[in-house]
């Protein structure tokens, strides 16, 4: 078995990668739109709303008409007509009179206020008596209040969220210019690894990473190619390389835990044209026997076996680099869901490599605790109870209990 010959520390592997280009673009109708990249500005054509509205139930009337009016002293107000929803008002107001109007009415032609329900008293069919004054535009939305024209309204980079699905509704634009997904093949490999359909038999498992991995993708809007699973053999794990690197944009090889395995996962990914290894090997833990390549935009991963190595490689590596291909204006926007804990128990920590640790959170005493779960990382179970996980610096030995540790749940 060859040893790591080209160990590389995290960030150096982040700046390797810094130069990976947004793949191209598509026009997707908004109903498809969330949760991806826009390409491009969204400016707006129009003003929002458009006309001045009511931000209440209550009466359209002209603020100054309402000056000193009181519960003790209300000034009266003749009803002319009231303001029908979606039509333009046919009626103008004149000196002490006033409009029914309901929340998202356009204002009539002498109104420049609107005086909320509560304050009113009807007192006649055709009287109502306001008890408070309202000044000029009160409760009145005006026509570029929400949107001006010309306004910038989602920048390119932004992953589209359901509000933002609102206002591209509200401009009226059903259509919108979006990054393509990014596609992931995923490999499972080693001869101990058998189909979830199969019952193991002695020394085998069964694959667990073609799940982890592709859910893992799936949950950042990336498609997910599963090709299967192959033993340690090289023209096997080289065609379906091959395979996978002319299909997608991302190939993640899960290497088996045999001797060898790395070796011939490394002799496969050389054996493309035009490849070069960016790193045999990262200085973390867990996730040490990690092998990036390298051909043009795409790269090629050659992911531990072990499930908890894999998952932690693709948390730190592979959602910022997912951010990038998808044309996220910020790729950390994918890894920073960040949140501060107190870690409740000392940790140690090997110098010369960062680690990264499982915790899961809970509160006492208006703390919320980060509670380390300790395990070796072929158990998958650890990852089911944990939050998230914390970094220990390369350069530090360890951390304390009590210590600030930030969790980047997931």
């Amino acid at each position: 078995m060859r040893p790591f010959f080209k160990v590389k520390r995290a960030q150096d592997i982040f700046e390797s990668l810094g130069d990976i280009k947004p793949l191209g673009s598509e026009c997707v109708p908004i109903r498809d739109a969330l949760s991806r990249i826009l390409a491009t500005d969204i400016i707006s054509g129009e003003d929002l709303p458009g006309f001045e509205r009511s931000a209440v139930d209550g009466y359209a009337l002209a603020a100054k008409d309402t000056f000193g009016a009181s519960e003790d002293l209300p000034t009266p107000f003749t009803i002319v007509a009231e303001v029908k929803m979606g039509e333009m008002p046919n009626l103008g107001l004149t000196r002490g009179e006033c409009a029914p109007i309901s929340t998202g009415g356009m204002l009539p032609k002498g109104a420049d206020a609107v005086v909320m329900i509560e304050y009113s008293r009807m007192v006649e069919e055709r009287v109502v008596e306001i008890t408070r004054p309202v000044s000029t535009l009160e409760n009145v939305i005006l026509p570029d209040d929400d949107v001006k024209a010309g306004q910038v309204v989602l920048q390119q980079g932004t992953r589209i969220r359901p509000q933002d699905l609102g206002i591209l509704a509200a401009l009226g634009i059903s259509l919108v210019e979006v990054c393509n997904k990014p596609r992931a093949a995923i490999i499972s490999t080693g001869e101990e690894i058998v189909d979830i359909s199969q019952r193991p038999t002695a020394g085998q498992i069964r694959d667990i990473n073609s799940y982890t991995l592709g859910g893992l993708c799936t949950a950042f809007g990336v498609e997910p190619i599963y090709l299967g699973i192959t033993g340690d053999r090289f023209e096997d794990l080289k065609r379906l390389i091959e395979k996978g690197d002319s299909q997608a944009d991302v190939v993640l090889l899960s290497g088996g835990s045999s001797v060898g395995t790395r070796d011939f996962s490394l002799d496969a990914l050389l054996s493309l044209q035009g490849v070069e290894i960016v790193a045999h090997g990262v200085s973390i833990s867990p996730g040490k026997p990690t092998i990036i390549a390298r051909r043009g935009n795409k790269t090629l991963w050659g992911l531990p076996g072990h499930p908890v190595s894999a998952m932690v490689i693709f948390d730190v590596f592979l959602r910022w680099l997912f951010g990038k291909l998808c044309g996220l204006s910020k790729p950390a926007e994918y890894t920073d869901r960040v949140i501060e804990a107190e870690l409740d128990r000392n940790l140690e920590s090997a110098s010369g490599r960062e680690d990264y640790i499982r915790v899961k959170l809970t509160h006492s005493e208006g703390r919320r605790l980060a509670t380390p779960i300790l395990g070796k990382s072929g158990l998958i179970s650890t990852m089911v109870e944990a939050d998230g996980i914390i970094r220990i610096d390369m350069n530090t030995e360890g951390l304390y209990g009590g210590d600030k540790v930030k969790v980047r749940l997931f």
